[in-house]
């Protein structure tokens, strides 16, 4: 239904030719060749910026200062925010490998920063859950996860509803990966931190290391939620942040280069808005298919192989450092190729070359019976689902350009439907039961990544098509349309009039 959609032929009307008689099925053949011969081609068209890091080249010394400004309060609240969120999310598969129960609820709803403060308090408090798996021990720590996960929803969808508001779509990729990159630290920090505190703080007080972990986390969730109350800028059209003046405030909503008008007051036809939109279904599926892969999953699974290793013996140090290699590997490829996509605007390169390396690792490990060398790459590369976090949402805010209320509440529901289909995927295709061997969810993540394979082509044969409706739009009534390539595009021109 989607494709059909994608690849209809619309119909304008043109100043300067009459009537075409081009046949239908000629024009459905012009579209799919359009499609397929701009797959992989520059979201830039003919501007594509010279190769830069970070400024393109340019890029005025006033600008530059901006910027910093913009870039040094954003992300440094956002990494804090985010790093803090996962490094109590990685506490209790750590903590499970190094004596406690259960897994935790997922974050299943979008809610607002200040609540950090709360999430805060509540780590602190898991570590008086008792240790002893009873039916009464679960009962406390299931509904503290649960509202931890809660809150902590806020620190994606809010950061990256924000991130969207202040940065031109040649800046949102790196700033993304950056924050990105936060959740990987993160969860590579909490393994050390588990590790350190055994050798050191276990015992101490007669309280054990694992619970140390938490009232440590907690501490430092609440000083980075009080940065965020003092410092965070919230977007460009209400900010009230001391550190820019009013000159500067005013340019911050100026340089956006799409000259978008947002606001962040809510309005009654937000839903329906919402709901007639493409953005909304093939950006939520897409993230719903990030869900389903090796990597939402990997750091857990790799350590309870390491754990219940049949064939070989590995120290708890071991079983909680080793699997963070798989955090060192996806920070260092989320920077290349975020980089990469802002500088050429060629998203689909990057996607195609991430989906590869998960292919090749998720057979691996569906083949299982491979040389442990390999087997521990293998987790690598099945677990490189990293770098598709910023591109997938950068893209999504790329799309819902021009409407704050719509990013805002796309984004939300993006975040909350994978959150909640992560869950399902952990409770039923990767239980702690199933370790070390998870042969039904490494197969069930290899097919839900071919359906991922073939819809990042639906996604992007979505953006060409409104892309060139918004050009046909903008230079109908000009007469400037290139007829050609309007007609390859699906768009056909009949005469002086917009149907």
């Amino acid at each position: 239904m989607l494709l059909s959609y994608s690849i209809s032929v619309d119909v304008i009307r043109s100043p300067k030719r009459g009537r075409t008689n081009c046949p239908y099925h000629s024009k459905i053949a012009l579209s799919l060749s359009y499609y397929a011969k701009n797959l992989f081609a520059s979201s830039y068209g003919k501007d594509v910026p010279t190769f830069f890091i970070w400024h393109p080249e340019g890029t005025s010394k006033s600008v530059k200062k901006l910027l910093f400004k913009i870039d040094f309060f954003i992300l440094t609240y956002g990494c804090l925010a985010y790093f803090t969120k996962w490094l109590d999310q990685a506490n209790l598969s750590n903590a499970y490998v190094s004596g406690i129960i259960g897994p935790i609820p997922a974050n299943l709803l979008l809610t607002w920063i200040p609540l950090e403060l709360i999430w805060a308090i509540l780590t602190i408090g898991t570590f008086a859950v008792k240790k002893r798996a009873t039916f009464s021990s679960v009962n406390q720590l299931y509904p503290i996860r649960f509202i931890v996960g809660f809150l902590e929803g806020s620190s994606f969808v809010g950061i990256q509803y924000v991130l969207g508001s202040w940065y031109k779509k040649t800046e949102i990729g790196k700033r993304t990966a950056i924050f990105a990159c936060a959740a990987y630290a993160g969860t590579m920090i909490s393994g050390y931190i588990q590790s350190a505190l055994l050798a050191s703080l276990d015992g101490r007080n007669g309280v054990a290391a694992w619970r140390w972990v938490y009232i440590i986390d907690g501490l430092i969730t609440f000083v980075v939620a009080i940065y965020g109350v003092i410092f965070f800028p919230d977007t460009p059209y209400n900010t009230k942040a001391f550190y820019f003046n009013e000159e500067e405030k005013a340019r911050c909503v100026e340089r956006l280069e799409d000259g978008r008008e947002e606001t962040t007051k809510f309005s009654w036809d937000l839903f329906t808005r919402t709901l007639k939109s493409w953005q909304l279904y093939v950006l939520t599926l897409l993230w719903m298919f990030w869900n389903t892969t090796v990597g939402k999953v990997a750091n857990t699974v790799m350590q309870l192989y390491l754990k219940n290793d049949p064939e070989h013996s590995w120290t708890l140090y071991e079983v909680n450092n080793i699997p963070s290699a798989i955090n060192g590997w996806n920070n260092v490829m989320v920077l290349l190729l975020n980089v990469y996509i802002d500088t050429t605007g060629c998203r689909m390169n990057a996607v195609a070359l991430n989906l590869l390396i998960l292919l090749f690792g998720t057979i691996c490990l569906v083949i299982w019976d491979i040389p442990l060398g390999l087997r521990v790459v293998a987790y690598m590369l099945a677990g490189l689902n990293g770098p598709l976090s910023p591109i997938y949402y950068s893209w999504a805010i790329i799309l819902t350009a021009g409407d704050a209320q719509v990013r805002a509440l796309t984004l939300a529901i993006m975040n909350s439907r994978g959150a909640a289909l992560i869950t399902i995927i952990q409770q039923f295709l990767y239980p702690v039961t199933d370790a070390p061997v998870y042969s039904k969810g490494f197969k069930a993540s290899l097919g839900f990544l071919c359906g991922m394979c073939i819809w990042v082509v639906v996604v992007r044969v979505f953006e060409m098509r409104a892309k060139y409706k918004k050009r046909v739009v903008l230079e109908a009534d000009s007469g400037s349309i290139d007829h050609t390539e309007l007609e390859a595009s699906g768009i056909a021109v009949i005469d002086d009039k917009k149907v």
